[in-house]
């Protein structure tokens, strides 16, 4: 998938011009929860990693995309004033990425990757996590509809089953929250699942 390509021609309906209703129900519920430095994976236009950046505790926010494009429209936003967004590829991080983070933001990465990525995604976020580091994540676990099928996607369905293996697996992972956010984007009612982790070691 040549995604700054896309951004090039103006296709992203994963942007929604908004952070994502579930992260915000999540901050909301849980201020000062969140704190130090995050990592946002496929951070697109970057509306998740602002809102993260208004959060008190939080000392820096940095979203990580493959496409110099969608870098480049995070850039272009007015600053919250925590963020910085880097060109680079989850799946061959820099130095400078491992170990370093407290959270891990996941948020519409893990279903647009190839399903075949999918165990080194999870090995990608435990390195960038500092030992007892967390992950939070909203899942999107059904997306099919008129447009989208399985196996013809991104995006890519999963299930609740499939990430409890995939992340618990080697003890890796403990899942400390799950449950249906009660916000979501329109469409999106029901489908998503937000999880929060804490990684071992």
């Amino acid at each position: 998938m040549n995604w700054n390509e896309l951004y090039l021609e103006e296709v992203t309906p994963w942007d929604k011009g908004e952070a994502a209703p579930p992260l915000i129900e999540w901050l909301e519920a849980n201020p000062g929860v969140m704190q130090g430095e995050v990592l946002v994976p496929g951070c697109g236009s970057g509306h998740d990693v602002r809102a993260i950046a208004h959060c008190d505790k939080v000392t820096l926010v940095t979203g990580l995309d493959i496409a110099p494009e969608a870098i480049k429209r995070a850039d272009s936003y007015p600053r919250a004033g925590k963020e910085r967004f880097l060109q680079g590829d989850l799946f061959r991080l820099e130095l400078q990425h491992l170990g370093r983070y407290d959270w891990v933001w996941e948020h519409t990465c893990f279903c647009a990757i190839d399903p075949e990525w999918r165990s080194a995604y999870v090995t990608s976020v435990f390195e960038a996590l500092k030992p007892g580091g967390s992950l939070l994540a909203v899942f999107y676990l059904d997306p099919y509809d008129e447009e989208h099928s399985p196996n013809e996607g991104p995006p890519h369905g999963t299930s609740v089953e499939e990430i409890r293996d995939r992340f618990t697996a080697e003890g890796r992972f403990t899942i400390l929250e799950s449950y249906v956010p009660r916000r979501a984007y329109p469409g999106r009612e029901g489908l998503e699942r937000l999880m929060m982790m804490k990684r071992s070691g």
